[in-house]
C-alpha cells in the first residue's frame, strides 16, 4: 500500500509525537538498565469496516526488527516494502539514533530498549500490534564480535558471551512465528568453533518449521562499494514452503568484478546458459537438509570476481544434489 503524510510532528520537552506513535521514555544508560523499557509507543491506524468491528490497518507488509542497531536493516526492508513495527535493541547511543531519526524513519515502530534475553516475544508482538504468526518478516543481526578472526584472536580461547545471542533470536522466532525471517551475521559465524554454531543454528531453525536457506555474500556484489562478506540464512515457515511453494532464499548479485562482467559480456566467451554463466549470475544460496552432510558455503570473493573455488562448488552441487539450489529468490506477494 502506498504511504499516506504523517502530518504535523510535535515536540515538548521531552516527549515528541506525530500520526502513528509518540516517544514516551528516554533511553536509560546500559548499566542502569534492568528491565525492558518501552522507549516509543505505536498509535495503530483503526478502520471500521462496517461488519466485523475495528480493522487494524499496516502499511506494507508488517515486520519485527531485532538487534537493530542504528537501524541499517531496517532502512533495507523499508526500501524494499515492508514496515518495521517494533524494533528492540539494548544499546542507549543507538536508541537515541533511532529516536532522533524518526519520523522521517520508522515512524511506524514502536521501540523496546532491553537486554534480549530479559524481553518476552509477549511484549514484542503487543508493541507491534501482531498476534503469533501475523508478522510477514523477521529480521536481525545478533552481536557479530565474538565470531570475527580479530577478537576470537584477541580472546586467546576465551567464551564470549555474546555468541549464544544468536539462540535468543531463534527464540522469539520460534514464539513469534513469523511467516519469514531474515538472519545475518559475520563470515566468521561459518567457522567459529569448526562449525558448532553453524551447525548448531541451522539445527534448531529447522526444528523450529523453518526451511532454510544459507549462504556467504558479498556486498560488493550488490552495489556497495566495499568487500564485506556476510552469513546470510533466510527461513520460511514449513507451512508456506509446503502449502504456497514459496521459499526464500539469497538476492542474486547486481553487480559483478571485471573478470565477471567480461566473461559475461564478451560473445566469444561463455556459451549462453553454460554452468560458469549460471553461477556467475545465481544467488549463491544452500539449502539445508538436517538429514544430510553440513555444507559450508564458499567465499564468492576472488582475485577480481568470484572465485574458482565457488564456482566449482556450485556446479558439483549441481551434479550432486540438484536440490539442495533454489535457483531464485522467492519472498515474494502472498500473505
Amino acid at each position: 500500500m502506498m504511504r499516506i503524510s504523517l502530518g504535523a510532528v510535535h515536540a515538548t520537552k521531552s516527549r515528541k509525537t506525530w500520526a502513528d506513535a509518540e516517544i514516551i521514555a528516554e533511553p536509560v544508560p546500559n548499566k542502569e538498565l534492568n528491565e525492558p523499557q518501552v522507549l516509543v509507543k505505536r498509535k495503530p491506524v483503526i478502520l471500521d469496516d462496517g461488519s466485523r468491528g475495528d480493522v487494524v490497518f499496516v502499511y506494507g507488509y508488517p515486520a519485527i526488527s531485532l538487534f537493530t542497531g542504528a537501524g541499517g536493516f531496517d532502512l533495507g526492508i523499508e526500501q524494499a516494502g515492508f514496515t518495521p513495527l517494533c524494533q528492540v535493541e539494548w544499546d542507549e547511543s543507538a536508541c537515541k539514533t533511532l529516536m532522533h531519526n524518526r519520523p522521517a524513519f520508522f515512524s511506524h515502530a514502536s521501540l523496546i530498549q532491553g537486554d534480549i534475553r530479559k524481553v518476552a516475544t509477549e511484549m514484542i508482538l503487543k508493541e507491534a500490534g501482531l498476534g503469533v504468526g501475523e508478522c510477514y518478516l523477521l529480521v536481525g543481526g545478533p552481536p557479530c564480535q565474538g565470531f570475527s578472526r580479530s577478537n576470537i584472536k584477541s580472546l586467546s580461547g576465551r567464551y564470549d558471551v555474546r555468541n549464544d545471542l544468536v539462540f535468543e533470536y531463534l527464540r522469539i522466532v520460534d514464539q513469534a512465528k513469523p511467516k519469514y525471517f531474515i538472519f545475518e551475521n559475520v563470515q566468521g559465524f561459518v567457522s567459529f568453533n569448526e562449525h558448532e554454531y553453524l551447525r548448531a543454528f541451522l539445527e534448531r531453525a529447522h526444528g523450529n518449521y523453518y526451511e532454510l536457506v544459507y549462504g556467504l555474500v558479498n556486498a560488493a556484489e550488490h552495489g556497495v562499494p566495499q568487500r564485506r562478506i556476510r552469513f546470510i540464512c533466510s527461513g520460511t515457515r514449513r507451512d508456506i514452503a509446503k502449502n504456497d511453494c514459496r521459499l526464500a532464499s539469497l538476492p542474486p548479485p547486481t553487480h559483478f568484478g571485471r573478470r565477471d562482467l567480461a566473461a559475461l559480456l564478451t560473445v566469444s566467451g561463455l556459451p549462453l546458459y553454460s554452468k560458469e554463466e549460471r553461477y556467475l549470475r545465481r544467488p549463491p544460496g544452500i539449502r539445508y537438509f538436517p538429514d544430510r552432510e553440513l555444507l559450508i558455503p564458499p567465499s564468492p570473493v576472488g582475485e577480481d570476481g568470484r572465485s574458482k573455488k565457488f564456482l566449482d562448488f556450485y556446479q558439483h552441487l549441481e551434479d550432486s544434489e540438484p536440490d539442495r539450489l533454489v535457483q531464485e529468490p522467492e519472498l515474494g506477494d502472498g500473505r
